[in-house]
């Protein structure tokens, strides 16, 4: 993911956990470039009162330093190394604690004295499939991710969050509305 002209080395977890998985099935000796990164809680999506994107947290060790939404490299889209491009960085001014992580929502649109923005922000468009996550500087820690669309945050209403949950059955990912304290509470059970 680029943020500010450089490449940052932290990947989306499922995507690293994906190409280590892959190499090891590979019978590839040396898995290098791929790291464990443990997870610190999870993400999920919210509306403020106008509608707009709010990235929530549920954090239930250590903590995170920023979040990160991108989507899939198009063919309009320059070229790059990373299947993924991010449309929008922020570093939290101080870290995101899970003793804070409840007050520490993200509003993309008008982010709080809390986060800083962190290089150009892609307008999110219809039709388009979104990954928000939260993540450490020196990788050691993340938060799950959660997908969204703009035409499933439009269903959503204030203190609403957007999540999903796998279904061993249909094998897929399933989308889940629930208040916060639930999504918290379910997050770190």
């Amino acid at each position: 993911m680029i943020t500010s002209g450089a490449e940052r080395p932290c990947r989306p977890f499922w995507r690293v956990s994906l190409a280590c998985g892959l190499l090891a099935l590979g019978s590839v000796a040396t898995l290098t470039g791929c790291e464990t990164v443990a997870g610190a809680g999870a993400t999920g999506i919210s509306v403020d009162g106008q509608g707009r994107p709010v990235v929530v947290f549920a954090l239930c060790n250590d903590h995170i330093d920023g979040a990160t939404i991108f989507r899939d490299r198009i063919a309009a889209d320059p070229k790059g190394g990373d299947s993924s491009v991010s449309v929008a960085d922020w570093d939290a001014v101080s870290p995101v604690t899970p003793a804070i992580a409840m007050h520490a929502s993200l509003n993309t649109a008008e982010p709080s004295a809390s986060w800083l923005r962190v290089g150009p922000v892609e307008a999110l468009q219809p039709g388009t499939r979104y990954v928000a996550y939260g993540w450490t500087r020196d990788n050691t820690w993340f938060t799950g991710h959660v997908e969204f669309t703009l035409e499933r945050l439009s269903k959503l209403k204030p203190g609403q969050v957007l999540t999903q949950t796998y279904v061993e059955a249909d094998k897929r990912d399933e989308d889940r509305v629930q208040p916060y304290s639930q999504f918290a509470a379910e997050a770190c059970a």
